[in-house]
């Protein structure tokens, strides 16, 4: 099975079933279908859909596009961005989904490094797309996809609206993949260096997408949400294709905004919902929450951060009551996953292995690259490797990371982990984020769960800083939750805690306004690093 024959299976199925429901589609006539509600969204039923699908994939043809070529899709999260990527499928080219906040020197470099023959964009981005075209020589063709009013386009640059509904041929392009072919180069979100292109086939794809059909439980009748964005594996391969799986309806909404999120969970009874740990806060915490009917929800399932437990709290009490905590990575996508009935049970664990998934904890050992056998001992932190139909090929053009990263089948993550007596998985942080203070090993996630549980806070990360006397001192960086909140007030509430050594008491106590987070919702640690400002050291 390829990418493209699950939209098709779905057409044959529920050809009339809506597929498609954007708020952020283009307000122009559409021949092959589409229907316009009063409240300004476009719908598309899945035989629609895939009417413009195809036209696309002959349009992309007609501009010389082949197996195997690469086309980039710079898109906020709308119709044809998904219609971009489905095309893609159909003709054998493979998708490049790009982040659409990069700025043009990072947009110019993954043009170059994926060799992209092909960029859809909005026209809203196009200073970035002019911009990075200057070094990106290897792009020949640009599709705009407009706006909210209709302006001339860019020399030579081609017109979304007209290839996806005018182009004379709208049959099924005569293509058929193998499982190992590309379909997607996924960059990673480059928070420690260079993005790097993570290899993915169509194998890896619907694994992915079959894994979290049977582990959520989907139903065609389900109305998934998405607003996290769909250039990144939690919100493309695993959570769009999941629902097109099985013939459900995926509402867009192409920019997120908590207020806006609720009007249209109320207004389309939407069922499931995929959002990081920061949106579902600011949801919350939205003064419009209160009044807003939220009970069609019959599950949320997020990742990407941890989710403080007052927090999970009042999802469940408030939001809703399923609730699944995962943990995953753009190489392998979701790989743990904590199911709703142990989630009271388990605070701040990322579950067991799903179905796919073959976890291990392996031992470290400094530098040394130990192999797949060399289990770390229960309890004990080690690295978490894993193994499955829905890991990477590897990394585009990289062997050599590639080699660093796998070794007979197995990922290694750099990310540690422990296992508890019942098989539960708890993250500890990343491998490179271990603090060695006076020759004590400190992981940033045993503090972290000790500064949720203080009243008044409502983020917080910690990292190891250089210090001249310890090597690294514990930081603390702390969003409060009320303006009263004082570092004194931080070191005075880890003293207290019978679950912090004193040796792993945050020395430094930083308040910010905000932690800076990319769309997936991890922390940007060198913007973190970059900004702070000097804080006072307790005694």
């Amino acid at each position: 099975m390829d990418i493209a024959s699950i939209l098709r299976q779905a057409v044959d199925r529920y050809p009339d079933q809506t597929a498609l429901v954007c708020s952020d589609a283009p307000r122009r006539p559409d021949p092959a279908g589409s229907h316009d509600a009063p409240d300004g969204s476009q719908r598309w039923t899945y035989a629609e859909w895939n009417r413009r699908a195809s036209r696309l994939a002959h349009a992309l043809s007609d501009l010389g596009v082949c197996p195997g070529d690469r086309v980039a899709i710079y898109l906020w999260n709308t119709e044809a961005s998904v219609t971009s990527y489905f095309a893609c499928q159909k003709l054998g080219a493979v998708a490049v989904p790009l982040n659409f906040r990069l700025p043009a020197g990072e947009l110019a470099y993954i043009l170059g490094n994926s060799g992209a023959r092909v960029l859809v964009y909005t026209r809203d981005l196009t200073d970035a797309v002019l911009r990075a075209a200057t070094s990106a020589r290897g792009v020949h063709d640009f599709i705009a996809v407009e706006g909210s009013t209709v302006e001339e386009l860019v020399g030579g640059h081609h017109d979304y609206e007209k290839l996806a509904t005018t182009f004379p041929v709208d049959t099924e392009p005569a293509y058929t993949p193998d499982g190992g072919d590309l379909s997607a180069l996924v960059y990673t979100s480059g928070t420690t260096g260079r993005p790097k292109g993570v290899m993915h086939t169509h194998a890896n794809d619907v694994a992915i997408a079959m894994n979290c059909v049977m582990e959520y439980g989907l139903r065609r009748t389900d109305r998934a949400l998405h607003i996290a964005p769909l250039y990144h594996v939690g919100g493309m391969q695993a959570f769009f294709m999941p629902h097109l799986f099985v013939g459900g309806t995926n509402l867009l909404i192409g920019r997120y905004d908590p207020a806006r999120t609720l009007a249209v969970i109320e207004r389309e009874a939407v069922t499931t919902l995929f959002a990081v740990p920061t949106q579902i806060a600011q949801m919350l915490d939205d003064e419009r929450f209160a009044q807003s009917e939220v009970s069609s929800l019959r599950l949320i399932t997020t990742g990407g951060s941890a989710l403080a437990g007052a927090t999970m709290e009042r999802v469940l009490a408030e939001l809703c009551p399923r609730l699944f905590h995962g943990y995953g990575a753009t190489e392998a996508s979701l790989t743990l996953l904590l199911q709703p009935e142990d989630a009271h049970a388990k605070p701040g664990s990322c579950g067991k292995p799903t179905l796919v998934t073959d976890a291990r904890i392996v031992a470290v050992d400094g530098d040394r690259r130990v192999r797949p056998d060399e289990r770390a001992d229960r309890g004990q932190v080690g690295q978490l490797i894993v193994r499955g139909p829905q890991v990477m090929k590897g990394y585009w053009n990289q062997p050599i990371e590639t080699a660093k990263r796998m070794e007979l089948g197995w990922f290694y993550t750099g990310d540690l982990f422990t296992r508890d007596a019942d098989g539960f998985y708890h993250y500890q942080g990343r491998a490179d984020d271990l603090i060695v203070s006076g020759g004590e090993n400190i992981y940033p996630r045993e503090v972290e769960e000790v500064l949720w549980r203080m009243p008044g806070v409502r983020e917080c990360h910690v990292l190891g800083l250089p210090d001249a006397r310890w090597g690294q001192v514990v930081t603390a960086f702390i969003v409060p939750a009320e303006p009263s909140l004082a570092a004194d007030d931080v070191d005075a509430f880890c003293r207290r805690s019978p679950d912090l050594a004193d040796f792993k008491r945050p020395r430094r106590v930083v308040l910010v306004d905000t932690l800076p987070r990319n769309p997936s919702g991890k922390v940007v640690k060198r913007e973190l690093l970059a900004r702070h400002a000097p804080a006072r050291t307790p005694p």
